[in-house]
């Protein structure tokens, strides 16, 4: 934990995802094993990193198999899941889009057509751990989308899966379900073997293997976004609640030893207050993985004034940003770089990974900057079909040959020029 200033962090801000040459190699090794071998090299992996008793023909889990865990979980466990199933969908509801045709000024006919992807292949990390958040977070946005084949991929810990991930998958009616995790998995999706079939796009987040996986496979296969470490910016002033944004940074702190977690002020007695509180958890609570993040990534930031703020903000465009201030219609001009925007002292991030209803799935290491949370945009893509009318033709058909002849590309000229003779 440090207290730096603003030129420190523009200076010395660094990404979580450059590239480890170990985990490259390995990673490299595995995919092409998969491609070469298929449901062979995925059965050898899975065996070797997830369950040594792993057999071919029970990695997929059965509707029945789904239904027996949703079955086997609480009456309070069900009641949350479909709270957030609820109010998640309500709010990804709100991203549908409509498929439109248009005129120009002329005769021709533009006809915008939106379609699902066809195949998507979704990964919930965990083995035993358990993300039934990520599972209601991915199916959701894909079910509205209305995506024909939802194939999800979620890893196990020596043959044990939590049984809260399956639960959430048979309440989103998921189509496939297969136990395996990590790189091989990401592979399987990408070239496709005899158990689990090829996939157009891969989401959801994954440990430093998935990540790599993802990003050396992007071409062959559509990646969402390469996700890294999770990320809180939190914006204090004086008259902020240290103990409280001293759990806002430790929420997140414990997602990963390697979290990022910042938080900006300009005032220093709140950054000193805030140092002193998240000691004192640490020291009377037992929470995992935060002793190495918050000493390793947690930069308590110095700012001059509110301009300095923002700056610093957007620079580093966080995965979640929690602003302790009320709303106003200043921050929608000032906060221009960020995965997920809370408000108030009221809209702790904790909210957004499970119940608010706004995806968690969000951009990490300054992509914020030119890529958004997972929405149901993401699963769908868009094609334009175009009717050129006659009067359209003649109007543009010149300047059409004499840009494709400026350019020195004869043919493109010559095919309109013959439809133009012909008009």
């Amino acid at each position: 934990m440090k207290l730096v200033s603003k030129n420190w962090i523009f200076n010395n801000l660094k990404t979580s995802l450059k590239n480890d040459s170990l985990v490259s190699k390995v990673v490299n090794t595995i995919i092409l094993d998969v491609k070469k071998n298929g449901d062979k090299a995925l059965i050898k992996y899975i065996k070797k990193f997830e369950n040594p008793r792993a057999v071919l023909s029970n990695i997929e889990f059965t509707k029945k198999q789904l239904k027996k865990a949703y079955d086997s979980i609480t009456t309070k466990e069900k009641t949350a899941l479909k709270l957030a199933y609820k109010r998640i969908y309500f709010y990804h509801s709100k991203q549908q889009k409509k498929s439109y045709s248009f005129k120009d000024q002329l005769d021709s006919k533009f006809y915008v057509q939106w379609n699902p992807i066809e195949n998507v292949g979704l990964y919930i990390p965990g083995g035993m751990a358990s993300y039934p958040s990520t599972v209601l977070m991915t199916v959701i946005p894909a079910k509205i989308a209305k995506v024909p084949n939802i194939m999800v991929c979620v890893p196990s810990q020596n043959g044990k899966t939590s049984n809260l991930t399956l639960a959430a998958a048979y309440l989103c009616g998921v189509d496939r379900v297969f136990n395996v995790g990590g790189a091989q998995a990401i592979a399987a999706y990408a070239y496709g073997t005899k158990t689990i079939f090829k996939a157009d796009k891969v989401f959801g987040p994954g440990n430093q293997y998935v990540a790599e996986a993802k990003k050396q496979l992007f071409g062959v296969i559509g990646i969402d976004l390469p996700a890294g470490p999770s990320e809180v910016l939190v914006i204090a002033n004086e008259k902020s609640k240290a103990s409280w944004i001293a759990y806002d940074i430790l929420a997140q702190a414990e997602h990963d030893p390697n979290a990022k977690t910042y938080v900006v002020s300009s005032s220093k007695k709140i950054l000193d207050k805030v140092m002193i509180e998240i000691k004192n958890i640490i020291k009377s609570k037992s929470l995992k993985n935060v002793n190495k993040s918050i000493s390793r990534n947690c930069f308590l930031i110095l700012a001059s004034s509110k301009k300095d703020i923002y700056d610093i903000s957007n620079f580093i465009a966080p995965e979640h940003l929690h602003i302790h201030t009320k709303f106003n219609k200043n921050l929608l001009k000032n906060i221009v770089h960020a995965g997920s925007v809370f408000v108030g002292e009221k809209a702790p991030v904790a909210l957004g990974d499970y119940t608010i209803g706004t995806n968690h799935v969000l951009p990490t290491d300054q992509t914020a900057r030119f890529s958004s949370g997972l929405g149901v945009d993401d699963f769908i893509k868009k094609t334009v079909f175009i009717d050129v009318g006659e009067k359209t033709l003649k109007k543009i058909s010149k300047p059409t040959i004499d840009l494709a002849r400026q350019e020195g590309l004869e043919a493109h000229a010559l095919s309109v020029e013959i439809r133009k003779i012909k008009t």
